[in-house]
């Protein structure tokens, strides 16, 4: 896709971006373009332009200017022996994507607002970034095994197994008696005895003889 232009036919919002900085090149430091029209050139067999954001999906975007180095986070000579993948080298500096319009279009947000997060945010070192998201996901795990412990208390009944010392009165009638012996059962003690108290018409009695 030889013919795609990134200078016209790349889509920007209409709104006046210059007042939040230029860079060397005299272009705005921060810009809104449309995701699809982003594209990126890939050199290889067959050169083509691709959507750069292809996941994202026909959504606006707002873009900061970087200098080659910060953005490629590499040496000019390593970009070069990857330029199959990565493409030339961005001589002039490259856009790089800072945020997603996704739930409110540009004219619904407060720019000078996301614009001043992000510059501060840039000043963050990085090991603080790296704590506090390694915090923030610690949190997260706690939050979540919260939750399912909750979840089962409120499964159980209201005494589990255990006897309810100290309540007065008994369970309810939902809650079945716990058997432990032969005679509660009603179970014959031994060969050819009945146990004590037990009935000829108890059905687990006339299994047994019935098999015996």
């Amino acid at each position: 896709m030889l013919t795609y232009d990134p200078v016209s036919d790349l889509r920007h919002y209409p709104i006046a971006m210059s007042r939040f900085g230029l860079n060397p090149q005299g272009a705005p430091l921060y810009r809104i373009v449309f995701s699809p029209s982003r594209r990126y050139l890939v050199v290889g067999d067959v050169a083509e332009w691709r959507v750069l954001h292809k996941n994202l999906g026909p959504v606006w975007i707002m873009e900061r200017w970087l200098p080659a180095e910060l953005f490629a986070k590499c040496t000019r000579d390593e970009w070069i022996r990857d330029m199959l993948v990565l493409g030339p080298w961005p001589e002039s500096g490259e856009y790089e994507l800072c945020h997603v319009f996704d739930t409110a279009p540009p004219a619904d947000a407060s720019i000078e607002t996301l614009i001043t997060w992000i510059e501060a945010g840039r000043n963050i070192p990085f090991r603080d970034t790296l704590q506090f998201q390694r915090e923030d996901a610690k949190r997260e795990l706690l939050s979540t095994r919260a939750k399912a412990e909750d979840m089962i208390r409120n499964l159980l009944p209201s005494f589990g197994v255990n006897p309810m010392v100290g309540f007065k009165g008994g369970r309810g009638t939902k809650t079945a008696p716990l058997l432990r012996s032969a005679e509660e059962l009603g179970l014959p003690t031994r060969p050819g005895l009945l146990a004590n108290g037990a009935r000829r018409n108890n059905p687990v009695t006339r299994m047994i003889e019935t098999a015996a």
